[in-house]
């Protein structure tokens, strides 16, 4: 449960820039352009920060990390409403996202070193809810503090609320760590007729997982792409105003629940395969966004949108939260997290201001179309190493 909190609060601290971007660029004092450099200034930290904070997350407290993260998050947001300058905001929200990287992976290896099996999946599924929810709180107090004041109050109100999550952390964790025994049990893979021949890891080239590496990539292009910029996409589509923008926007995490629940079901029930699974919720995404180009209503395009961001929600959760869980064996369920989250965050980076320049040059017609080569180029990489993951994963339900 604390950790849940934890990972749900930073979203506060994420997404209030992306539901404040349409009522800052309304100003005349920034451009679409700018602010794009900005989400991806975090983005960019983000995700080159995952690797070293994942490596140290199998080596140091994870506790410890968790907690410098939260405190530098904090601090970012409280500070950012004071910085007027395009520089000054790319700095401080450089810095936002290397504290959040501290976050994600101790967390997984906290749940990792005292659970297994079926148990580790279930509370990594859980966890992996916190996306969505974060989102619906952000846009939710976002669309408050908009309405009821200004921008600013987006960074401040999330900030405070950090900081008294930081003290749960500080008081909650010390009382669990004193009970808790942690128990590392040995691993096996009791599926019948399993080759064998990997005992040493897994491969990267053998394995296909060089290719999920690309679609993890591509993925978060599409996920963080479209999260940062619905809310501008409606104002400038259907001219309508900011907090009602982020409003409606609110519709999007509660169905993107669903996708967390469709990745659990689809890989251990449907399809076996986080590569299979993954290729079915790309091609989803493709088919609708094609649809999009076609000229669709408020509800339609919103209606689409949800569908591609829950699609998405469930790519996140089979390359991120369930395909680390792999390395259990070599103990680099850490490492892994932080490289797979790197990935995607590298991707969010790229699509927050490549979006941004093709809206000013081609307009929303080109970045839907950008949209839709993406999803065609995440199905396949899904596809090209179906057969290669089936004969090299491990059963992640069953380990023990």
């Amino acid at each position: 449960m604390v950790c849940w909190i934890v990972y749900f609060s930073i979203y506060l601290g994420r997404l209030n820039f992306s539901a404040s971007m349409g009522e800052m660029t309304r100003t005349g004092l920034w451009g679409k352009t700018e602010l794009g450099s900005v989400a991806a200034a975090f983005y960019l930290a983000y995700g080159l920060a995952q690797i070293p904070c994942g490596i140290l997350g199998d080596k140091i407290s994870p506790k410890k990390l968790v907690s410098l993260g939260l405190l530098g998050t904090t601090a970012a947001n409280l500070l950012f409403p004071f910085v007027d300058n395009v520089t000054g905001m790319q700095i401080l929200w450089f810095l936002n996202g290397v504290s959040q990287a501290m976050i994600w992976p101790p967390v997984v290896k906290m749940v990792i070193n005292l659970t297994s099996g079926q148990q580790s999946v279930n509370i990594i599924l859980m966890l992996s809810f916190t996306a969505p929810a974060g989102m619906l709180a952000a846009y939710l107090l976002d669309a408050v503090m908009l309405k009821a004041a200004n921008w600013r109050y987006c960074f401040w109100s999330a900030g405070i609320w950090l900081a008294a999550v930081l003290l749960l952390w500080q008081t909650v964790i010390p009382i669990i760590e004193k009970k808790a025994e942690k128990v590392q049990k040995p691993i096996k893979d009791i599926r019948p007729g399993k080759k064998q021949e990997n005992k040493n890891g897994i491969s990267l080239a053998a394995s296909g997982l060089l290719w999920m590496l690309g679609a993890t990539f591509i993925h978060g292009v599409l996920k963080d792409g479209l999260t940062t910029w619905i809310p501008t996409y409606l104002i400038e589509t259907f001219t309508i105003s900011s907090s009602l923008s982020v409003i409606i926007s609110m519709v999007i995490p509660i169905v993107n629940l669903s996708g967390v629940y469709m990745a659990g079901y689809g890989n251990r029930t449907l399809f076996r395969n986080e590569t299979k699974t993954g290729a079915v919720f790309f091609g989803i995404s493709v088919l609708c966004i094609a649809l999009m180009m076609t000229g669709l209503s408020l509800p339609g395009s919103m209606a689409v949108f949800a569908v591609v961001t829950s699609m998405m929600t469930g790519v996140n959760t089979l390359f991120v939260s369930l395909l680390p869980m792999h390395f259990r064996g070599e103990g680099k369920v850490s490492t892994a997290t932080g490289v797979l989250n790197a990935i995607t965050h590298l991707g969010s980076a790229a699509a927050s201001i490549l979006f941004g320049a093709l809206t000013e040059k081609f307009g929303w017609g080109g970045t839907e179309i950008a949209w839709c080569l993406c999803g065609i180029a995440g199905m396949f990489c899904c596809v090209i190493p179906i057969k290669r993951w089936e004969n090299n994963r491990k059963n992640i339900y069953t380990e023990y």
